[in-house]
C-alpha cells in the first residue's frame, strides 16, 4: 500500500504567519503536538508543541519559531512501511507528504497508518497467530508454508524478528482458522519451536502440554 493512499489532507498544516496561539488551538482540536508548517505548496518544517509553549507571546507568528523546526518528510509513491519506520525513527503524530514535484499535499497520522499496517498484514480477518523460533541459518520458508498448505491452513501474513544476543529469529504467522492443532503438530513433528499460539480458541497457555497430550491421542 502507497502512503498516498492513506493521507490526511490539507487540514493538518498551519501557515507561516499563523499565530502561536492559533496552531496551540488547533494541536489541541487534532489532539497531535505536531503539524507542519506549509507556504502555498512548500513544506517549510514540522512545528512541534514544544516550539509554541517555549514562546513567551502567543501572538507572535510561527515564523518566529522556524529556526529550529525538524524537516521531515516522506513521498506519496513510498510504501507505508517506509511510513512506519520514519514515524518510530523520529517519534512522529503526523509525518508530511510531498508529491513528486517536491509539493505539500498531506500527512500520514499514526491512526491511519496503524488501520492501514493491520489491512496490509491481513490482521482484520479472524484467525489464530503462531510464533516459532528458528535458528538463523535454518529458515526455510517453502517448507514451512508446505506444512500449512498441507493442513488446508492458509497463511495470512508473516513476520520476522532476530532475537537479542543469539543466533535465533522468531518467525510469527497469522492463519485464516483458529483450530490449528494439526498444523502445532506438523511443526513438532519436523522438529520446529513453537513458542506460543494465540487465538486459537484454547484455555490452556502451554503449548508443550497441548503437544503431548495431542501426540499421546495420535500415538493411540
Amino acid at each position: 500500500m502507497y502512503i498516498g493512499e492513506i493521507l490526511a489532507k490539507n487540514y493538518f498544516n498551519v501557515q507561516s504567519d499563523d499565530s502561536i496561539a492559533f496552531a496551540l488551538d488547533k494541536m489541541n482540536e487534532l489532539h497531535t503536538t505536531q503539524l507542519p508548517i506549509v507556504d502555498g505548496r512548500d513544506l517549510l518544517g514540522i512545528l512541534t508543541e514544544d516550539h509554541l509553549l517555549s514562546a513567551h507571546d502567543e501572538t507572535q507568528t510561527v515564523s518566529s519559531l522556524m529556526v529550529s523546526l525538524r524537516f521531515v518528510y516522506l513521498y506519496e509513491y513510498q510504501h507505508i512501511y517506509d511510513a512506519l519506520q520514519y514515524m518510530d525513527a523520529h517519534q512522529l503524530d503526523i509525518l508530511p507528504v510531498l508529491d513528486k514535484e517536491n509539493g505539500y499535499i498531506g500527512v500520514v497520522t499514526t491512526i491511519d497508518l496503524l488501520s492501514a499496517i493491520n489491512e496490509t498484514l491481513g490482521n482484520k480477518d479472524p484467525g489464530a497467530i503462531i510464533v516459532l523460533e528458528l535458528g538463523k541459518n535454518d529458515v526455510s520458508f517453502s517448507h514451512i508454508a508446505h506444512i500449512f498448505e498441507s493442513e488446508n491452513v492458509r497463511i495470512l501474513n508473516t513476520a520476522v524478528r532476530d532475537i537479542p544476543d543469539t543466533t535465533k529469529i522468531e518467525m510469527t504467522i497469522k492463519v485464516d482458522k483458529q483450530n490449528i492443532s494439526t498444523v502445532i503438530a506438523s511443526l513438532w513433528r519436523f522438529d520446529y519451536v513453537v513458542k506460543a499460539t494465540f487465538n486459537d480458541g484454547s484455555q490452556d497457555s502451554d503449548i508443550k502440554e497441548r503437544y503431548d497430550i495431542l501426540m499421546n491421542y495420535l500415538n493411540l
